[in-house]
């Protein structure tokens, strides 16, 4: 199992806070040759592991728009046409401006709920921070809302790399394994330490993530991480790298990436 390197250079940062059916009265027309070609390259599109991922990601983000805001917003809805029925039905005033107050600061309370959950919804798909200060600040970030989160467990960031040594098109896919790799952290080590680090040694960007946790057996890895797993490797192999796991039971877990500064410029 790798060990997490000292930081000669910057101060470890503590982050404790089925098909169509077929109408048999009416023919088919056959379909044309280009039609079959596109259709041949739409299947094997589709059945890359990239399309896989991508599938998953859509996938879990309907469900959470779903689950968060589309059942805020049929709140919302009801609360309002329980607020217009009551109007319509007091002709004659018997309603008081104090029971209106309280149904619209309900639904105020409500409104400001759902813009929670597409902020937090957004920050989950690419955080604002990303762009605006960079990775670095990105992935510090996301290590100090964990620790809000589970104070139980110690995130340690330590960069030996600078913001402009990073190639722009490198961040995106960089941060989301960090971030992918934390989740699965938290989801499977029960781990008390994870640390995070990123340097530049002989033009190649090194990534690792390890955490002191109950670790797993190589052999079931497809099984315990599925396609967060599958993500990692298609991230990494997006912009020319190598991603790689060291794992044992009882060992905790180390994920390295490795990317090449000289196929991107900065």
């Amino acid at each position: 199992m790798a060990s997490e390197k000292k930081n000669p250079r910057r101060e470890l940062d503590v982050h404790s806070l089925l098909p169509l059916p077929i109408n048999k009265q009416q023919p088919r027309a056959l379909p044309k040759q280009e039609d079959n070609i596109k259709l041949l390259l739409e299947h094997k599109r589709l059945s890359t592991p990239a399309a896989v991922t991508e599938e998953v990601e859509r996938k879990r983000l309907s469900q959470d728009i779903h689950d968060g805001i589309g059942q805020i917003l049929t709140t919302i809805g009801i609360q309002v046409t329980q607020c217009l029925n009551g109007h319509d039905n007091d002709q004659h005033g018997s309603q008081s401006l104090q029971q209106h107050k309280v149904s619209l600061e309900q639904l105020s309370l409500l409104v400001r709920e759902a813009i929670g959950e597409v902020r937090s919804i957004c920050r989950a798909i690419r955080p604002a921070i990303l762009d605006d200060l960079g990775v670095l600040a990105a992935i510090s970030w996301q290590c100090r809302q964990i620790s809000r989160a589970t104070p139980e467990v110690v995130v340690v960031t330590n960069f030996d790399i600078e913001e402009a040594q990073i190639p722009v098109g490198y961040r995106s896919a960089i941060y989301r394994i960090v971030q992918e790799s934390l989740n699965n952290a938290l989801k499977y080590a029960q781990a008390s330490r994870i640390g995070v680090s990123l340097s530049l040694q002989d033009e190649l960007i090194h990534l690792s993530i390890i955490d002191n946790g109950i670790g797993f057996d190589l052999a079931t890895i497809r099984e315990r991480l599925g396609i967060g797993l599958i993500s990692m490797r298609e991230r990494a192999a997006s912009i020319h790298g190598k991603l790689e796991i060291d794992a044992a039971i009882g060992d905790g877990v180390e994920i390295r990436a490795l990317f090449p500064t000289g196929t991107m410029s900065p």
